[in-house]
Order: structure tokens, then C-alpha cells, then sequence
């Protein structure tokens, strides 16, 4: 019955009231606090909060949280600090009062310039550290780039050396129209290969009378026979030159008859057809049979010779060899005064197999012949020169008398 006078009596509440003591009064009974905080606004009952919704729980109530007094003094205290940060910075000499702490001027001008040179020191390292990695990288991307482009040199220079390359023939029936075409088309590369063959002969740089014995070489590039010399002598470039371009003659007056077959010289172009027999003791005589090629390139500094030779070798083995001769005829002076009175001499031969799959050991085996041949011929080609030159000394001193 008191929940039921209760719910009577809620519709004249305007406003929860509350109580610490019992309320009496005249004619009713005594209540007490329980009952009366009981007592609920219609606005707050948990049937007007859902709003006629069947949801099961209340609205949440916003809880608030008092801040504690310390964490007030705490903030108070960081924006006082910030503020003499701010005032601090504001002033001219600010760094030095941080750096300082309330110290003298000068004391702080003194660490501020220690401040400096220890920051310029480690900018000045951090340079240098950049620098030598800097130098370190481009001298290794020189390196890098100079491999490639010796490489890419090298590559190249084979390209064209392929695409140039002369076929000889591997006939003994070859004509010697067709050799001697190959020959002319060979000597081109021949004179562009002259000052690369004298650097790594090492005659470049020879100023005095050299002499080798021609000898058989192995190495990477295969097997090969070279011979060298260098010659002083006391006559003109133009007089030695004339005397090479006709000692292919040799063969009509020196040496065995016959020996020349075939004689042609126009300009500074002379070609010959040779033929000579020789034998290494202990070996089986062979012939020797040879198509030469001799061309000339003068210029105001020296003369160039280019003398090839295609020669076949018939006796124990049956080979080709190439024979590439460069003459290089030089003027000497005997005084800074004076006029050139004689020329140095610079010779290098080197014999080369025709094809590069020719068996080594029948090279080897046929090198006594070739060496053999090579000197009987060089031997002929020095008494032709000194025959044509001295023809040249004896026709001057008649012309002088």
C-alpha cells in the first residue's frame, strides 16, 4: 500500500527532494530516507529514457573526473618555465646565456666560439670523409670505365681485323695474279701495324747498331719466328730507299741463277716470284717458293718500307708462311748545324703460319728451313744494296769529274 500511495503521489513531485531525516507530518506516516530518494522524477524513469523501445540497458551518465591539485602545480610550473624560455630566447645573447647559465659575457662568448669550431670541426670531417669516398668512387669507376674501353678497343679492332682478314689460298695451284692481289690488299694493315710492331719490338727507341738471330717464338697469340736488326749508314734516306726497292732483283746477279723468275716495279710498288732450294743438314731438301710485295710510304720524317712475302715450304712438311718485313730508314745529322749526312736503318721480320690451325709441330719441325731461307735471302738483299749503292757512289764521282 505505501508503493501505491507512492505511485498516487508521484504526479504532484514537481522535483526530487531530498532528505537526511525522516519527514513527519500531522496526519501521515513516517517515511523515511530510503522511501524518499526513491522517489523519482517521471522524466528520469527508465520507461522514458528507452522512449517506448525495448532496449535493455539506460542512457550512460557523463562521469567527471576532478584533477588532482598536484598535476595543476605541475602544469603552473611548465608554463612559468616556458615562458622564461620564451623571454630567454627573445634576446640577442641568448645562446650564450644557455650555453652559460647565468655566467659572465665573456664566458659566454668563449664557449660559444668552442661551440663553433667544434661544430666547423666536424663539418670539416664530414667533408673530408665525403671527399675521400667521393675520390675513391670515381678512381674505381675510372678503372672500371678504362677496362671497358680497352675492351670495347679490342673488340672492336678484332671486328675489323675479321672483317679484313685475307683469305690465302691453301692451294699450290694458287696463280700468282691471285697472291699477289692478296698481297696489295694485306698492305694497308701492314703500314698501320708499324709503330704498334717497332714500341713492342722495342727498335723505336734504338739509336745505335743492333743485331738478333732470328728465333721461334711461342706465346698466346701462337707461334711465330722474328728477327730484328738496326744499321747506321752513311748514306741519304733517298739512296738506301732506291737500293731496297731494287734488291728484290737480287736473284738475276747474285746468288744462284735463275733465282729471280719474275721482276715488276712501277712507282713505289715492286713485286717478285722467287724460287730456291735449300738444305738443313739432317733434314730433307726443300723448295722454297716466294711471292714478294714491296711498298713504299715516304714521308718528311722518315721512310716506311712494307715488304710481304707469301711463301710455301715443300720438304718434310708441306706449309704456308706469311713473311711481313718493315723497313723504317730514318735521317741522322752529325752536328746541329749541319745537314743530314747519313740514316739509321730499322728492320723487323716476323714469319706467321697462313692459317691458324697448321699444326705447331710441323712448324717447328720445318723451322730450320724457314730460318735457313731467311738468311740466304737477307744475306742477298745486303750484297744488293751495297752493289746498288756503290753503283750510285761511282756514277756521282764520275759526274763530279
Amino acid at each position: 500500500m505505501e508503493l501505491a500511495s507512492l505511485d498516487h503521489r508521484h504526479d504532484d513531485i514537481a522535483a526530487p527532494f531530498y532528505s537526511y531525516s525522516a519527514l513527519i507530518g500531522p496526519n501521515d506516516v513516517q517515511e523515511c530516507d530510503l522511501q524518499v530518494l526513491e522517489r523519482q522524477d517521471p522524466r528520469l524513469s527508465p520507461l522514458n529514457d528507452r522512449k517506448g523501445r525495448p532496449y535493455p540497458f539506460t542512457r550512460s551518465k557523463t562521469r567527471w573526473r576532478k584533477r588532482p591539485g598536484n598535476e595543476l602545480k605541475y602544469l603552473r610550473a611548465q608554463i612559468t618555465a616556458l615562458e622564461d624560455l620564451l623571454a630567454t630566447l627573445s634576446h640577442s645573447d641568448s645562446r650564450a646565456r644557455l650555453l652559460s647559465g647565468g655566467k659572465a659575457l665573456h664566458d659566454h662568448k668563449n664557449q660559444l666560439q668552442l661551440l663553433e669550431e667544434l661544430v666547423e670541426e666536424s663539418h670539416v670531417d664530414r667533408i673530408e670523409t665525403a671527399l675521400a669516398e667521393n675520390r675513391r668512387l670515381k678512381a674505381r669507376l675510372s678503372s672500371q670505365f678504362q677496362v671497358a674501353k680497352a675492351l670495347q678497343a679490342a673488340l672492336d679492332e678484332n671486328m675489323r681485323f675479321r672483317a679484313r682478314k685475307v683469305c690465302w689460298p691453301s692451294s699450290a695451284a694458287a696463280s700468282d695474279e691471285l697472291v699477289f692481289a692478296l698481297l696489295d690488299e694485306e698492305k694497308e694493315l701492314q703500314y698501320a701495324a708499324t709503330d704498334k710492331v717497332m714500341d713492342v719490338s722495342g727498335l723505336a727507341r734504338i739509336q745505335h747498331p743492333h743485331f738478333s738471330e732470328p728465333k721461334l717464338h711461342r706465346d698466346a697469340s701462337g707461334v711465330y719466328i722474328q728477327h730484328k736488326e738496326v744499321r747506321v749508314l752513311p748514306f741519304v734516306v733517298a739512296d738506301v730507299v732506291r737500293a731496297l726497292q731494287l734488291s728484290l732483283t737480287h736473284g738475276s746477279a747474285i746468288g744462284p741463277a735463275c733465282h729471280c723468275r719474275e721482276f715488276f716495279m712501277q712507282d713505289m710498288f715492286s713485286r717478285a716470284v722467287t724460287v730456291d732450294n735449300v738444305e738443313v743438314p739432317g733434314t730433307v731438301p726443300a723448295q722454297i717458293r716466294g711471292r714478294h710485295f714491296l711498298w713504299s710510304v715516304v714521308t718528311p720524317k722518315r721512310t716506311v718500307i712494307n715488304w710481304s712475302s707469301f711463301n710455301e715450304y715443300d720438304g718434310a712438311k708441306h706449309i704456308q708462311m706469311v713473311k711481313k718485313l718493315w723497313f723504317i730508314v730514318e735521317p741522322i745529322a752529325s752536328g746541329p748545324q749541319s745537314s743530314a749526312q747519313g740514316c739509321i736503318l730499322r728492320t723487323i721480320v716476323r714469319f706467321t703460319p697462313v692459317n691458324a690451325e697448321t699444326n705447331v709441330r710441323d712448324i717447328e719441325e720445318m723451322a730450320g728451313v724457314v730460318i735457313l731461307g731467311y738468311k740466304r735471302d737477307s744475306i742477298r738483299v745486303v750484297m744488293a744494296v751495297r752493289a746498288q749503292l756503290a753503283n750510285l757512289v761511282a756514277m756521282r764521282s764520275k759526274c763530279v769529274q
